[in-house]
């Protein structure tokens, strides 16, 4: 069913019937709309998310420029996800795993907390990389490639910062 039919029931039933639709299915219905923005979007448009946005399992091929999210972003299994956008910011958490599509990760990249990119094939850090957290590199080519100390080195020389640990399971 199309998101426009949705809010046509959901309008009727609050206009004609009197019924108050739940402050649960409201945030799904506001929560769609902007997945379906998303995946329509003409870039030169800040999008700003307010809470997590889960976008596992969808088929999103890539995501607007200057995307901020104030919450955590999932994106885990997004394997046509082929690119991340310019300008990414999560105040949490960024949940890359098993995106196979992508093979790097967009410069100026802030995550407040944790960033996951177990199974995925990015193979070199950004510039200004920022994670606030710990950052998970299991089964990806920078696990084979470089010792934690590299790692840090190369993100502290690029003008980024990983705050927790590197985590090689």
């Amino acid at each position: 069913m199309k998101l426009e039919t949705i809010e046509k029931i959901f309008n009727f039933l609050e206009e004609k019937e009197g019924k108050e639709i739940p402050h649960n299915l409201a945030k799904s219905i506001e929560k769609l709309k902007f997945i379906e923005e998303l995946e329509n979007h003409p870039d030169g448009k800040q999008y700003r998310y307010e809470g997590d946005l889960n976008l596992s399992y969808s088929k999103i091929t890539k995501l607007p420029n200057d995307l901020y999210i104030d919450g955590w972003l999932n994106l885990g299994l997004c394997k046509q996800l082929t690119k991340l956008p310019d300008k990414l910011y999560a105040s949490t958490v960024i949940y890359l795993k098993g995106c196979t599509q992508l093979t790097k990760l967009p410069d100026y990249l802030y995550v407040g907390t944790n960033l996951y990119l177990e199974q995925t094939n990015i193979e070199e850090f950004p510039n200004n990389l920022y994670v606030g957290g710990d950052l998970y590199i299991n089964n990806t080519p920078l696990e084979r490639k470089y010792t934690n100390k590299q790692i840090r080195d190369i993100v502290t020389s690029t003008g980024g910062k990983i705050i927790g640990d590197i985590i090689k399971l």
